[in-house]
């Protein structure tokens, strides 16, 4: 851009220094038969004539034609310049600027959820691809539909658990772990017993022994868990009176824990 405005100026001043010329290699028209016609002369027509004038006029003429090959060149080599690199730099930003695809968390009223991209919807059901491949789910079965957020706390069992049998309780010792990618608050294990059939006999829950953290409220937690974090667990379930340790037919757990900011 900087060598067209530089042509553009060279072009402006041998204009400028061009006219005069011009009016000097004008030659004066005579009219025949007509008085006023010989004493009419042409604006530019000069009263002394400059030797060698005309040969200067085409030499100039020449030079513009010349700038204006060479500006009408650059201007062509400029536009195949932004054709080849605008496709190279969008590639560019594409591979730099990565946005992630909008991933959709799907709470069916039966307590499943699912998450997966919506590839289309109507008034009956959704199209949705998660990571298992692609699934059609009733419009009627969903209980709540809201963007998922990939920061959340994933805190689960880590290895198994210990389980130690007594005649009036049944104690489990183990370990969890932070495998997402934001703290966990107040966690806590809950163990279940129950009987042959799913009945539930007894339950009882215990908070990990984790990090102390303050919150703005003045609250203050000591089983937080950061992301990548692990901590012991010790939770003792209690058999009701009169409920033998025989009569327990299977065990399940579940570990909970809040998000706060």
């Amino acid at each position: 851009m900087t060598v067209l405005r530089n042509y553009s100026k060279t072009l402006l001043l041998i204009i400028i220094v061009l006219l005069p010329l011009v009016g000097l290699s004008q030659k004066k028209k005579k009219t025949a038969g007509t008085s006023e016609g010989s004493d009419k002369r042409e604006f530019f027509e000069p009263s002394v004539r400059v030797q060698g004038s005309d040969s200067l006029v085409m030499e100039l003429r020449r030079e513009v034609s010349q700038i204006q090959n060479d500006m009408d060149r650059m201007r062509l080599q400029l536009r195949e310049y932004d054709d080849l690199s605008a496709p190279r730099i969008r590639k560019e930003i594409k591979r730099l600027v990565n946005f992630p695809e909008k991933i959709s968390e799907i709470t069916l009223k039966n307590g499943t959820v699912v998450q997966g991209k919506i590839l289309s919807e109507d008034l009956d059901k959704i199209i949705v691809q998660t990571n298992i491949g692609t699934l059609s789910i009733v419009q009627e079965n969903i209980k709540e539909l809201k963007p998922f957020d990939r920061l959340h706390a994933d805190v689960v069992l880590k290895g198994e658990f210990e389980d130690q049998r007594h005649t009036d309780s049944r104690v489990f010792i183990g370990q969890v772990t932070n495998k997402g990618m934001r703290r966990a608050d107040f966690v806590r294990v809950r163990f279940r017993l129950h009987d042959k059939r799913t009945t539930i006999i007894a339950q009882d829950s215990s908070y990990i022994s984790g990090e102390p953290y303050s919150f703005y409220s003045g609250v203050i937690s000591e089983s937080s868990l950061s992301a990548g974090e692990s901590s012991l667990f010790r939770v003792e379930v209690k058999l009701p009176p009169g409920v033998e340790a025989k009569n327990i037919s299977y065990v399940t757990y579940k570990v909970l824990f809040d998000e706060f900011n």
